[in-house]
């Protein structure tokens, strides 16, 4: 039976990582590696750029789950002012609730509580 080995096409990081530790070997083994003959010199430059370029990703993930959590702080203020805003005018306008759709509410017809509301913007 042939031994298969794998290789982590569809994982970036375990793919530069198993690159690295070949090229890591091969560079240990001098002359004597079994690789010599594949010219890893020229490998070499497309792995340290697909590396720096997986490391740059990683941080630039790292700043957008951050930015995602600092607006995520901020949005229970703006729905309380929302909320706050539709209240008032809801008192207001309370014979001609279509008039909310003027602020960019969407004022519900009727209540449903079976299936999805019926909604008509105005």
């Amino acid at each position: 039976m042939k031994k298969r080995v794998k290789i982590p096409a569809s994982n970036p990081a375990a793919l530069l990582d198993l690159a690295k530790k070949v090229q890591s070997k091969h560079t240990a083994d001098g002359d004597a590696s079994l690789l010599k003959m594949l010219n890893w010199s020229e490998i070499t430059p497309t792995l340290e750029a697909a590396v720096a370029n997986h490391e740059k990703a990683r941080q630039l993930k790292r700043e957008m789950l951050e930015a995602y959590q600092q607006r995520n702080l901020k949005l229970q203020e703006i729905i309380n002012a929302l909320r706050d805003s539709r209240d008032i005018l809801s008192g207001a306008y309370k014979k001609e609730m279509k008039v909310l759709g003027q602020w960019g509410y969407e004022v519900l017809d009727v209540r449903s509580f079976v299936g999805e509301p019926k909604a008509e913007k105005v």
